[in-house]
This record gives C-alpha cells, sequence and structure tokens, in this order.
C-alpha cells in the first residue's frame, strides 16, 4: 500500500497533541475534585461517555486524515484510450552496476534517471525488465507511472543469482512481450555498463528491427571504470571482486557495444552524466509518433479513500450521538 499525498499524513501529529491536552485535562479536574471532596459526586456514567465521546472524535480526525491522504492498494484493470507508445526499461542489474564511478553507484544514477524520465512522460504505456544472467519482468506495461516508480525503486543487484549479464535474453522477453500489431510504436531502453553482453544480442537485435521495435541505449558508467564491491548483508562494502589472480577488477562502460545496439535498430546512445541525459532522452522519445490506442487492461492501483472515509463518518455520528 502507498499514499497519493504521503505528506498530509504528518496532519496525525495533530492527534498526539489532542491526546496530551485531554491528559492534563482530565489530571486537572482530577485534582480539583479530590482537594475540594466533590469527586464522589461525579458519575462513573458521566465520565464514561466522555470517554467514548472524545475516543470516536480523535478516531474520525485521525480516518479523515488518512483518507486525504488517498491511500492505494490492489491492482485494477481498467478500459480506456490513448495516443502513446509502448517502451519497456530494460535495466542491467549484474554485480558491476554496484560500481561507485557514478555517484553512488551506477544503479542508483539509473533509478534516479527513471524517476526523472517518468516525469517527462505523457500517455506512453511503461514496463520495466531486469536482467543480469537472466531477464525476467519487474513491472508490465502500464501507464500508471507511479507504481512504475515504485517498482523500480525495489530494484536491487541481489534479484537474481544467476551470473554473467545477458542482454539478448532480455531484448527477447520484450519483444515477446510487447503488444501485438503494435507496429513501429514500441521502444526499448537499456540502462547497461555495457559488458560481456553474451551471444544472443545480435540475433534480438535482428528479430526487433524486423518488428520496428527502437533500442535506446544509455551508457551507465565511465571509460575509465572502477573497481566492483562485494556488499555483504549488512549493505557494507567487504572488498572488491578480484581475478584469478588475485587483482582487482575494474569495470567500465563498453560505448563501443551499446552504440552499436542502438545504431542497428535506428535508435540512440545516451552517456548518463548528469539529468541532462534524462532530459535529452525524454526529449527524443516526445518526438517519436505515436498511435491511438484502446486500451483493454489498464494497470492501476486501487484508490481506497472511501474506506477510512466511511470510517470517519460513522465514527463522527457516533461522536455527535453520545
Amino acid at each position: 500500500m502507498n499514499f497519493q499525498y504521503p505528506e498530509l499524513l504528518y496532519g496525525l501529529a495533530v492527534i498526539l497533541i489532542f491526546l496530551v491536552v485531554l491528559w492534563i485535562r482530565h489530571n486537572t479536574v482530577a485534582n480539583f475534585f479530590k482537594e475540594t471532596g466533590l469527586f464522589r459526586v461525579r458519575l462513573a456514567v458521566a465520565r464514561d461517555r466522555r470517554f467514548f465521546k472524545w475516543f470516536f472524535f480523535l478516531l474520525a480526525l485521525a480516518l479523515l486524515i488518512v483518507s486525504l491522504a488517498s491511500p492505494r492498494y490492489g491492482v485494477a484493470l481498467e478500459k480506456g484510450k490513448r495516443k502513446g507508445r509502448d517502451i519497456f526499461f530494460v535495466v542491467d542489474v549484474s554485480k558491476s552496476m554496484n560500481a561507485g564511478d557514478l555517484k553512488p553507484s551506477r544503479l542508483a544514477v539509473t533509478k534516479q534517471m527513471v524517476y526523472d524520465l517518468l516525469l517527462q512522460l505523457k500517455n506512453d504505456r511503461v514496463g520495466i525488465i531486469v536482467f543480469a544472467g537472466d531477464a525476467f519482468i519487474q513491472c508490465p506495461l502500464t501507464t500508471d507511472y507511479e507504481a512504475v516508480a515504485m517498482f523500480m525503486d525495489g530494484i536491487d543487484t541481489d534479484m537474481t543469482s544467476a551470473a554473467g549479464t545477458d542482454l539478448g535474453r532480455a531484448l527477447g522477453l520484450a519483444s515477446q512481450s510487447f503488444q501485438e500489431n503494435s507496429g513501429g510504436y514500441r521502444t526499448v531502453v537499456v540502462f547497461s555498463d555495457g559488458e560481456d553482453f553474451g551471444g544472443n544480442v545480435d540475433s534480438a537485435i535482428r528479430k526487433l528491427k524486423e518488428n520496428g521495435v527502437l533500442v535506446f541505449t544509455v551508457g551507465v558508467g565511465s571509460i575509465a571504470g572502477a573497481p566492483v564491491p562485494e556488499i555483504g548483508p549488512d549493505g557494507e562494502v567487504g572488498g572488491y571482486k578480484q581475478d584469478a589472480n588475485g587483482e582487482t577488477i575494474i569495470s567500465r562502460l563498453n560505448v563501443k557495444a551499446l552504440g552499436e545496439i542502438a545504431k542497428k535498430t535506428g535508435g540512440g546512445f545516451f552517456h548518463a552524466s548528469d539529468t541532462r541525459t534524462a532530459m535529452g532522452l525524454a526529449s527524443k522519445l516526445e518526438k517519436l509518433s505515436r498511435r491511438k490506442l484502446e486500451e483493454k487492461g489498464i494497470v492501476r492501483l486501487r484508490d481506497r479513500y472511501q474506506l477510512p472515509l466511511a470510517g470517519s463518518v460513522l465514527s463522527l455520528a457516533a461522536f455527535l450521538l453520545l
């Protein structure tokens, strides 16, 4: 579950202030009655009534704040129309993406670029495929960019135990996962350092080109390279990867491989350097042609604000009746 307006949840601090005020008031009144000898006249029924009256008032206020924050959970499939493209972000999650030549890491910079891209896109369906030695869909195609960002946030280099960097498998999966008969309205954006793609890339690229799929590549890393950290369960760096001779392995950006992939499909290559990279890529995607489509299944998170709102109304009614 997440909230569309999570900042409104800070309003729950008002409940705590009310509780402190009521506690001080209760103690003050109780001490007064004890000191004046009038404590016995206070009826237990009236005391209980006051307790539940304030309880339902504070509950109504808390539920109203939660409702205004717009909680969302569960997946809804909605029908609708759009004019856009189908775009798969194909993200490298091999261990070399932990390298720190881009701060704080290559993968962290990739996430930020995707977040920046999502702010620029309009009406395009977006999905995420992650790959290392294996590949799988992290997020299916959807126009709910907040859901895409949420799935992106959960990506790390421990998602697959398969060693290597098999981009060909990821591109093949993207090709199979696009909507049928979508012609030239399909795009793949690869985020990778370009190291060791294996032997399946060429056949995957040929198939994508035949189907009119454009491939843009974003080189994440530096030509000078950086050592690949060994990150322990506690998240701390415990050393760096070494080869059979005990030498520290340096992971370098393979500009040539990434550039050739983009060129063969008519896409383009971008070198991740700063936020301007995402802006430039977004500008390029914006200029691509779009088509009108009737969605049979737009994936959205369900809005659940009605539940706390109903609870708030019932609690307020109980407060007024007591």
